[in-house]
């Protein structure tokens, strides 16, 4: 089993297009960038176009080598972002909370958007908690640091009119691990939790009430953040990722069994957890980006961005006290680039064309 701390062998020689990232020709394998990607566990499935963009071999193709470094948490990530250590972190969106306080983090991208549920637990595995009055006297599990959390209940105070936040106790806990526990033996009647750990939770009893995307679709999970100094200093290697991630998703859309497959083989899951996690249709329209669960793109979603930042700001969950605005740290212009290479690359390309849609609509924030 390969481990994380994979080193992209040196590349071949690459012919790119002309003036495709700043080269022309031939480029050498010893002058092709060399970007470092931390990964918290090499069987994470949640980065899936990280990985399969390596094992299709995009990156290479593109002009970037890719060094994948063993991370141990997500704070150690974006810690490892801020001090230079990698160059981007695939994980989670708590970099907003350090955005916040002005550290020196950006946005460049997606990777993973929604991946919760409310579950229920063994003992209440008939009450329909999509009916919100049934939540009167319940005991509901959650952690501080799930910022889509609090935008849902956001939600749910303005759109369902049987939704009381008085009416319940909510128990923050400090690990998804430990609420997991407290679900499945009752000592909570239901919980928000994780994709990977609603499967361990089904195990012992306990069901999905329901996904937090059906009230929330395309709630941001995991973001490609990187570090601003970094990408000013190598601002074409940060585009051939993007392009690499873009043929990644192209072929999610048209060939998902071509990403499920490369997931598989990098991660060493069994494909049926792959295919269960990124590539099961869902039962409602999600509209958008693809209806599957769980999906990943590498669009950066500020839209969606923006209003997990605000929710979590109103909150309390954070203040932003840093001296610019978010869209100060969400470079958009990395991931319009890329595409916009494909487009010429591929003109006709009715995918290509679809994302340039939804890229449009999804940030349309940004300059507001």
């Amino acid at each position: 089993m390969r481990t994380a701390q994979k080193t992209v062998r040196t590349a071949l020689a690459v012919v790119l297009l002309s003036g495709l990232l700043g080269f022309s020709g031939c480029a050498k394998p010893s002058t092709l960038p060399t970007l470092k990607i931390g990964l918290i566990v090499q069987d994470a499935v949640r980065p899936a176009l990280v990985v399969a963009a390596e094992e299709l071999g995009y990156y290479k193709e593109e002009g970037v080598n890719i060094e994948f470094v063993s991370i141990d948490t997500v704070p150690s990530g974006l810690a490892a972002v801020e001090t230079r250590k990698v160059d981007i972190f695939p994980f989670s969106a708590n970099a907003l909370p350090l955005l916040a306080k002005g550290s020196s983090h950006v946005i460049v991208g997606g990777v993973a958007v929604e991946g919760a549920s409310l579950v229920a637990s063994p003992q209440n595995v008939n009450t329909d908690f999509r009916d919100f009055s049934q939540w009167k006297g319940k005991k509901i599990g959650g952690q501080l640091t799930s910022m889509p959390q609090f935008q849902l209940f956001q939600y749910l105070r303005e759109k369902k009119s049987d939704f009381d936040p008085d009416s319940f106790e909510l128990i923050n806990f400090d690990d998804n691990n430990v609420l997991l526990e407290a679900i499945k033996k009752g000592a909570v009647d239901a919980g928000f939790l994780t994709t990977e750990r609603i499967w361990l939770a089904e195990a012992s009893g306990c069901v999905e009430a329901f996904d937090m995307a059906e009230y929330l679709p395309y709630y941001i999970c995991c973001r490609l953040t990187a570090n601003i100094e970094g990408v000013k200093e190598n601002r074409a290697a940060y585009v051939a990722v993007l392009m690499a991630l873009l043929r990644a998703e192209h072929d999610y859309k048209e060939d998902t069994g071509k990403i499920v497959d490369a997931v598989t083989k990098y991660t060493s899951q069994k494909r049926e957890y792959v295919v269960r996690y990124i590539a099961t249709e869902k039962d409602y329209d999600g509209g958008g980006l693809v209806n599957f669960k769980n999906p990943v793109s590498p669009d950066p979603l500020f839209n969606k961005l923006d209003d997990l930042n605000r929710a979590s700001i109103a909150a309390g969950v954070y203040q932003w006290t840093a001296p610019f605005a978010l869209k100060d740290r969400v470079d958009l212009s990395i991931y319009q680039e890329a595409l916009d290479s494909l487009l010429e690359r591929y003109p006709d390309d009715a995918t290509y064309k679809r994302a340039a849609a939804l890229f449009k609509a999804n940030n349309s924030k940004y300059g507001t």
